[in-house]
């Protein structure tokens, strides 16, 4: 398993991590009576002192970590027959989330790295603010955590030093080469002189479409076989069925499409429809009206069967907007913070001695 290295942004809590490595069963529909059962577990015990990581002399005990993974199982509401392969994952996600923590928060010591009361207080504001969305105060947040409220502050008073030991040593030696900004702007304005180019080619393509499927249409008023024209010319898998689509009711089809042929005449090839798939010829073949609910018969909605020729467009695209330089600049520091907060963990990662019981982790 892989996760996401530990870099603790606004929200810290192990809660909060182990949703952001993959979806889990949190998002299956459960019966809300599962919050109150007891988290079963079906391998046999093993030993609560067992040492299931270490980080240089910090180590993580097996019955530390089955206490946050449970009360992450009852907080998610996993049912019963899923709790054991959440429960595998969630060991190895909670172990990694202590191994990145511990080896952060070991550095930060080392530096000297720690949190002052007005560090404190603006962190706090993010997080008020990010909680907003959910209309949840930073009380609630901390009530509800699954790991405790006591756990939960302590998770965020580590983010936050972390947070600022990461600033410190990385983000802040980040410097961005004016000439940089400059080659980047010049790079999006070459690809917008390119997508120019390449849109004035495809005006005369689509034309050339266009004059296609009017040809088509014309042979078509002069009893031409559609099926035939449409096995020959289509560009929609159908052509290969003489162009047939089948049944369809209302919202199943682009808008334009659907106007044209709920609103043909049975047995006529319409006008040229455009759609942003490219230019149609549909020929209404069969239509069904809207049923009300009789009985025990539920209602059906209008249908039409209908057959069509597609000759396929493209969409002309849309120049980029020439970003400002300081935007630029902004963009490529966050590219290079991520990179260089790699670089460092690994830096650390290679300078400890790191152990864990769960070989496949990794690390």
């Amino acid at each position: 398993m892989k996760c996401a290295p530990l870099i603790c942004m606004a929200i810290a809590s192990l809660g909060i991590i182990s949703a952001g490595c993959n979806k889990d069963a949190r998002n299956q529909d459960v019966p809300s009576k599962a919050a109150d059962e007891t988290v079963k577990v079906t391998a046999e015990p093993k030993d609560p002192n067992e040492v299931v990581a270490s980080v240089n002399d910090k180590t993580f005990l097996r019955k530390d970590m089955e206490k946050i993974v449970n009360a992450l199982i009852k907080a998610q509401n996993v049912p019963p027959e899923q709790q054991e392969d959440a429960r595998a994952q969630l060991e190895q996600r909670v172990t990694y989330s202590f191994i990145m923590k511990t080896l952060l928060l070991g550095e930060a010591q080392k530096q000297s790295v720690t949190a002052t009361d007005e560090d404190r207080k603006e962190q706090m504001d993010k997080i008020t603010e990010a909680l907003k969305p959910q209309n949840k105060t930073l009380e609630d947040y901390l009530k509800d955590s699954p790991i405790g409220e006591e756990a939960a502050r302590a998770e965020i008073e580590e983010g936050l030093i972390i947070d600022k030991l990461i600033k410190q040593t990385v983000i802040d030696k980040i410097a961005i080469d004016p000439e940089e900004v400059k080659s980047k702007i010049a790079e999006i304005e070459k690809q917008n002189a390119e997508i120019t180019a390449k849109n004035a080619g495809l005006e005369t393509a689509n034309a050339e479409k266009k004059a296609k499927i009017a040809d088509l249409k014309k042979q078509l008023d002069n009893k031409a076989d559609f099926a035939e024209l449409a096995a020959n010319n289509s560009d929609c898998p159908s052509g290969k069925k003489g162009g047939d689509l089948g049944e369809f009711t209302r919202g199943q089809m682009v808008k334009p499409f659907e106007d044209a042929a709920f609103s043909q005449e049975i047995g006529k090839v319409g006008d040229i429809v455009e759609t942003r798939f490219g230019y149609h010829l549909i020929k209404v073949t069969a239509k069904t009206p809207a049923r009300e609910a009789q009985g025990d018969e539920p209602a059906k909605p209008e249908t039409v069967k209908a057959s069509h020729i597609l000759i396929k467009t493209e969409q002309p695209q849309t120049p980029q907007a020439i970003p400002a330089a300081a935007q630029v600049e902004e963009q490529l520091k966050q590219q290079k913070s991520r990179e260089a907060v790699m670089q460092y963990i690994e830096g650390l990662k290679a300078g400890a001695k790191i152990e864990t019981v769960f070989k496949e982790m990794q690390l």
